[in-house]
């Protein structure tokens, strides 16, 4: 049995999105089956990131590392341990 999920999303991101999942052979529908399953199988995270830093999305649920940041460095030093 399948779903059917309908969220929103800025039009230039799906367009984007649909050109690089033709290139790749794909539809967008395929990407985000993908997508889902690796999430779930815990193949892929979501984080907030800048550079090379990421913050994981229960990390940022939890309140942990979050600022207010006025730039980077305040954010990269948040991160320190």
């Amino acid at each position: 049995m399948t779903t059917q999920i309908m969220f929103k999303i800025e039009d230039k991101l799906k367009k984007a999105a649909q050109k690089r999942a033709k290139r790749e052979g794909i539809t967008l529908s395929d990407f985000y089956q993908s997508a889902t399953k690796s999430f779930v199988q815990g193949r892929l995270s979501v984080g907030i990131t800048l550079d090379d830093d990421s913050i994981s999305y229960s990390e940022y649920k939890q309140g942990r590392n979050i600022g207010p940041f006025t730039n980077v460095n305040s954010l990269k030093k948040s991160l320190e341990m």
